[in-house]
């Protein structure tokens, strides 16, 4: 069983326009969404500057961004879902995929968010409920030694796209 200490506590601010990823009581990175109509978020780690930007108007796909320069995509199709795809220094690239599972009770609204590499090896579980309307959102690498925080964040960006996508097609199951 996971100790609770190792877990990453996600901190977002009232507005859903800041967060915040703190480890053992210190921060570790700080976002911002500069926009609130607009799905950009930026960030700032290892005194480098990061970006999560849609890739044209009526895209589906963003970019990941180090610096202003391109280091991968969150990419959706119909066939393969959504994925997050990173380029390493060596430019090696390595796919991602997020998968959510019940936790609980049926009617409860808890979740676990599974981030896979090449769809096999789950490496980062996010931890998702919803307490007296408060959000609480934890995170955990399997392998605490090789923690991706970039990673995490292009993560929690695509588990905030499909809460958002859950959200309409059940307004939209409810209402037919």
């Amino acid at each position: 069983m996971s100790n609770q200490n190792s877990r990453i506590k996600i901190d977002i601010a009232k507005n859903n326009k800041n967060f915040k990823l703190i480890e053992n009581g210190s921060t570790v990175l700080k976002g911002i969404k500069p926009k609130w109509y607009s799905s950009e978020i930026q960030f700032h780690y290892n005194n480098k500057t990061y970006g999560i930007k849609k890739k044209g108007f009526w895209g589906t796909s963003f970019s990941i961004l180090q610096s202003g320069r391109p280091i991968g995509d969150i990419v959706s199709s119909f066939k393969t879902g959504t994925k997050i795809v990173l380029k390493d220094s060596n430019l090696t690239t390595t796919q991602y995929s997020l998968k959510a599972e019940a936790v609980g009770k049926w009617y409860s609204s808890n979740k676990q968010y599974l981030l896979s590499e090449n769809g096999e090896t789950p490496i980062l579980t996010i931890h998702y409920s919803v307490k007296k309307w408060k959000e609480s959102i934890e995170a955990e690498f399997s392998d605490k030694n090789n923690a991706n925080y970039v990673l995490l964040v292009a993560a929690l960006f695509l588990m905030r796209r499909q809460q958002s996508a859950e959200s309409a097609g059940a307004g939209v199951a409810m209402s037919g």
